[in-house]
């Protein structure tokens, strides 16, 4: 599988939104797409997963520019405005919904059976807003990759909301060690701290993505995350 855009651009009501930007991703890797935080992160998302089409340029799935194959294999993931639950709905809410979509069980023995394989029992019944940050990427992450069809992940401005760039960067290679595609928009200062060489938003030339070594899928998601860390200490 392999996601591949090229010259994608937006045009916003008064100014570009989105410059021209070439990305591509397979399965087994992952790209961190770096620009100023603003509208470009969502727009360079929703073109990417076939939501929004491009003002130039294409998007293709395995040679296919389907909007309807994007939309149904490239999900984004926390969006703000756009893929971003409610902050006010309690989690085991949004986990329902989303367990919903994805086509599972979603009563509420499900959902907190879902929330303690999850290790995120302790959290039902707080606001969304109040989970840690790490908790929120990861559940809405995994809740992301339940629904079948999905190859490729695209985590919206994890670091909008603070925290350590080093725990969503490693939830994005324990997803690519699984045989997802994944891109990660973040501001330029992110990809720095984590010393990861990075794609730019409007721009066409653009390093490889990061290659992750494929992880047997039966290995508990805690533990591929937290060997991730320990390499990258």
């Amino acid at each position: 599988m392999q996601l591949e855009a090229t010259g994608i651009s937006v045009r916003g009501p008064h100014a570009p939104m989105l410059n021209a930007t070439s990305v591509q991703v397979a399965d087994h890797q992952v790209v961190l797409l770096t620009g100023y935080p603003g509208p470009g992160h969502v727009a360079a998302a929703l073109a990417l997963s076939g939501r929004l089409k491009p003002d130039t340029g294409s998007v293709r799935l395995d040679g296919s520019a389907d909007a309807g194959l994007l939309r149904r294999r490239v999900a984004v993931v926390d969006a703000p405005g756009i893929t971003e639950p409610d902050d006010a709905l309690p989690v085991q809410t949004v986990v329902g919904e989303e367990l919903a979509i994805a086509g599972q069980k979603a009563g509420r023995k499900a959902v907190l059976e879902w929330l303690d394989e999850h290790d995120a029992a302790e959290h039902a019944d707080k606001r969304f807003e109040h989970l840690p940050v790490a908790a929120r990427t990861r559940l809405l992450a995994e809740l992301t990759v339940a629904r079948p069809d999905v190859k490729v992940v695209i985590l919206t401005m994890p670091d909008r909301h603070g925290g350590d760039p080093h725990e969503w960067y490693a939830l994005g290679r324990s997803l690519a060690a699984r045989g997802y595609g994944v891109i990660i928009t973040c501001a330029d200062a992110s990809a720095q701290l984590l010393d990861v060489k990075a794609a730019q938003l409007g721009a066409v030339d653009q390093p490889d993505p990061v290659q992750v070594a494929p992880i047997a899928p039966v290995e508990p998601v805690a533990a591929i995350e937290e060997e991730v860390l320990e390499e990258q200490a």
